[in-house]
């Protein structure tokens, strides 16, 4: 049972302290499923944080679910009496914080060196997991920075900043607000109880004031959360590492990727407005949260570059730079002059008219250089006069209007046209006024894949106009998204959407569309002679893609238990349905994550692998005479590992012990997992990276 909970206004050691109210009321005894303090009821205890445990709990008198935090201060400090003065006082300025988007703090006591903080139950997820359930859409994330500004911007007015602000203690509810939480726990080396796996998740979140043990401000919680800005926008953390030394000197010295790098959905504007959140000059961030979702806005609002279209075929000839050529169906061919004057392109017109007459201006120069001149002139036309009649030549197979046919690539379509579809073959009349203008009467008509044919430019496929006759008529298919499979039900072939088929003769035509992930969709469509009929269909997603990336990339990806046969990074298809995801490597520790996909919903796993620890001198500690004090020998660490019950199987990065707990080894540096096997018990998995000398304790309970 836990003692009486008070409020304290002195000092710890030998001081008096204040209730709640005058008389503290004893608490009813304690039963399994409900244990009670003097005024709260524990309802199931939550994710350890990085200070203390926490449980969801409920105080009865007032009907009202809180979240009660406790955690034990070191009784051996010298500074204990400050450290608790600070703790209160911090808590104080919090419980006066009042903004809904701020979780509130009750109350804040303690008991002999325990401390107990009780603050606003907020249901919901955070925002790490809406980070690993998918990806958030880019006006969420603003909505979300609004309130998240809004928050910081009225708490550090009252004078009061967030000591760790990271995705783990911000919380979405379903209708969208968002809560910060943690306002007034105060964030000491001395209180803080991460497992060194924890504290390398949240490491990347600190501002480079926190990391060289400055006091957090308002520059610090800016820069903090634009760090999770970057991650909700891009799904990247900026200063993700394979170790604490790592991270740290990337947030001191690195300045992480832009983002429209990081993930190509980020427009530029946004990526420079979050990237002068992160500026490792405070004096260059933003003042204050206002001014950072103001340039966001703005940021949003600014158009988006769009790329450019696809460069068609030359269907005009261009003019020379030297005179005029006739209006005719040309092309330009680089020809190299004769050896001995310098090489020149000259641009040769195909098929080539009585060449016009050509005026040259010359500077005076010497006999010899003279003949030169007109040598060269000379060579020059004979090579020119050559290659034209080769050109004039038709090809034996080319049928006799390929002078009308264009080629373009078959992956890009081109605009069709039943005009210009039924315009004859060829209009030479037609074709040098439009030539000798510049311009183009008509779109260009949708061309058929046909044989391949040997052109003036080689071994190309040559795309003919899809003939239409007066009782025939094509189909327009489209689909969203794009890329479906077509099938006309009594017709050979398939087609891709979208796509211009044809010609059928006119009739009732049943259209099958398919893609993979999608539930198939059927159409009945009337064809009636010389017109066009658009099908387009919207659909239906019946599975969910996961995006499995990482670092280092060459992972196995297992989903469900079962090997996929893919190595990161890939794209997976997957029921909607929850799914473990685990990434093995050699070498590496496994990575592994519980993520929802729904229909047609698109989410992404990018873990950074951490390196396995050696296991092949591993060390059996006896009598803890390895070690002196808290340090180790010979740069190696100590990890005591208990359970509850005793003689569990040791498991270390998949190598058994050859002694059951309680047990201490000596390992060397490095990432270590841990996992405890006991008949008749579920398997406990741990964690645990060490340093060298470093001593770290695992005291677990099995559960049946």
């Amino acid at each position: 049972m836990i003692g009486p909970f008070v409020l304290p206004n002195k000092n710890l050691r030998g001081a008096p302290t204040m209730q709640e109210n005058t008389t503290t009321a004893t608490a009813p005894e304690s039963t399994p499923s409900a244990p009670r303090t003097d005024r709260l009821e524990l309802v199931k205890e939550m994710a350890r944080g990085s200070i203390g445990q926490v449980h969801k709990a409920r105080n009865p008198q007032q009907d009202r679910v809180a979240a009660l935090r406790q955690f034990q201060v070191p009784q051996w400090l010298d500074d204990v009496s400050e450290l608790m003065e600070r703790i209160m006082a911090e808590a104080k300025a919090a419980s006066a914080l009042d903004h809904p988007n701020i979780g509130h703090l009750y109350t804040c006591g303690y008991k002999d060196f325990n401390v107990f903080i009780t603050a606003e139950f907020v249901e919901g997820q955070t925002l790490k997991e809406v980070m690993a359930a998918r990806i958030p859409e880019l006006d969420e994330v603003l909505r979300w920075a609004r309130q998240l500004m809004s928050a910081l911007d009225y708490a550090h007015e009252k004078g009061l900043f967030h000591h760790f602000l990271h995705p783990a203690n911000i919380k979405v509810l379903e209708d969208g607000t968002l809560k910060v939480l943690d306002f007034g726990l105060l964030r000491d080396k001395h209180l803080l109880t991460q497992t060194p796996a924890k504290k390398l998740e949240n490491e990347p979140y600190l501002s480079p004031e926190q990391v060289n043990n400055r006091l957090p401000n308002r520059a610090a919680n800016i820069f903090s959360a634009a760090t999770i800005l970057y991650e909700l926008y891009t799904t990247r953390s900026p200063f993700a590492g394979k170790h604490l030394g790592e991270v740290d000197r990337a947030i001191l010295d690195s300045m992480p990727h832009p983002l429209n790098v990081a993930n190509g959905r980020v427009p530029e504007a946004i990526s420079r407005v979050v990237l002068k959140g992160l500026s490792k000059n405070a004096a260059e961030r933003f003042q204050n949260g206002a001014q950072f979702v103001s340039a966001l806005e703005s940021a949003m609002k600014e158009p988006r570059p769009v790329a450019a279209p696809a460069s068609k075929p030359a269907t005009m000839a261009t003019k020379p730079a030297t005179g005029k050529f006739p209006a005719a169906d040309t092309a330009s061919f680089n020809v190299k002059a004769p050896a001995g004057p310098p090489t020149t392109k000259v641009k040769v017109p195909v098929p080539p008219p009585t060449a016009p007459g050509t005026t040259f201006v010359r500077k005076a120069q010497s006999p010899s250089n003279q003949w030169k001149l007109v040598g060269a002139v000379v060579g020059g036309l004979v090579v020119i006069a050559g290659i034209a009649m080769m050109f004039q030549r038709r090809p034996a197979d080319l049928p006799a209007d390929t002078e009308s046919v264009q080629t373009a690539p078959v992956s890009q379509p081109l605009p069709f046209s039943k005009e210009a579809a039924a315009a004859p073959a060829t209009a030479p009349a037609a074709a040098t006024n439009a030539a000798a203008t510049n311009t183009v009467a008509e779109p260009a008509p949708r061309y058929a894949p046909a044989r391949n044919v040997r052109s003036a430019r080689g071994r190309q496929p040559v795309l003919q106009p899809v003939p239409a006759g007066p009782s025939q008529g094509q189909l327009a298919v489209g689909s969203v998204p794009l890329g479906a499979t077509v099938e006309v039900v009594g017709q050979a072939g398939q087609w891709q959407t979208p796509q211009v088929i044809g010609p059928f003769n006119a009739g009732t035509y049943n259209l099958t569309f398919s893609k993979p992930g999608y539930a198939s969709e059927t159409r009945t469509v009337q064809i009636t002679g010389g017109a066009r009929v658009n099908v387009d269909v919207r659909l239906t997603p019946t599975k969910g893609w996961l995006t499995v990336g990482g670092s280092p990339a060459g992972a196995s990806i297992v989903i469900d238990g079962r090997d996929t046969g893919k190595n990161t990074p890939a794209e997976i298809m997957v029921d909607p349905a929850p799914h473990n995801v685990s990434l093995r490597k050699p070498g590496y520790l496994d990575a592994s994550t519980e993520i929802k996909v729904a229909a047609g919903q698109a989410v992404s796993y990018s873990p950074t692998l951490m390196v396995a620890g050696r296991t092949d001198n591993i060390r059996i500690v006896t009598g803890g005479k390895l070690f002196n004090g808290g340090g180790g020998r010979n740069g190696m660490a100590l990890i005591q590992i208990k359970s509850e019950p005793k003689g569990a199987q040791v498991v270390v990065n998949g190598t058994p012990l050859q002694k059951t707990t309680p047990v201490d080894i000596q390992v060397d540096a490095g990432s270590y997992d841990i996992t405890l096997q006991k008949e008749g018990y579920k398997p406990l998995r741990e964690s645990a990276i060490v340093g060298a000398e470093d001593r770290v304790k695992i005291e677990r309970t099995l559960s049946r």
